[in-house]
C-alpha cells in the first residue's frame, strides 16, 4: 500500500472520528458538568474536556500538515495517533465515572 493512500485513509477515517468524538467529550462533560458546577469535580470536569479538545485538534491539524509535507510522516503519525485513542478511551471512561458520581452526589 503506497505513502500517499495509507495517508488519505487515515485522514478520511480520522477526521470523521476527531468530529464526532469531540462532540461526544463536549456534550457528555456538559452534562456531567451541569449537575456539580460548584464542586471540584465540576472544575475538573471542566478542564479535562476543554484540554482534550484542544489536544485533539491541535493534533489533528499538526499530524495532517505534517503528512502533506512529508509522506514518510505517516510513519510517525500512526503511533501518535494509537497513544492519542488510549487516552481518548481513558477521558471517555472518566467522564462516565465522574457522571455516575456526579449522579450518586446529586441525588444524595
Amino acid at each position: 500500500m503506497s505513502l500517499e493512500l495509507m495517508r488519505n485513509i487515515i485522514l478520511f477515517v480520522g477526521w470523521p472520528i476527531l468530529i464526532a468524538g469531540s462532540v461526544y467529550i463536549f456534550v457528555k462533560g456538559r452534562k456531567v458538568y451541569s449537575l456539580v458546577k460548584g464542586s471540584l469535580v465540576g472544575k475538573i470536569t471542566k478542564v479535562l474536556v476543554y484540554t482534550m479538545l484542544v489536544e485533539m485538534y491541535s493534533l489533528g491539524i499538526v499530524s495532517t500538515a505534517y503528512m502533506f509535507e512529508n509522506s514518510k510522516g505517516v510513519y510517525w503519525v500512526l503511533p501518535v495517533f494509537a497513544v492519542w485513542f488510549v487516552t481518548f478511551v481513558w477521558t471517555l471512561k472518566a467522564l462516565k465515572s465522574a457522571g455516575d458520581e456526579a449522579k450518586k452526589i446529586t441525588q444524595s
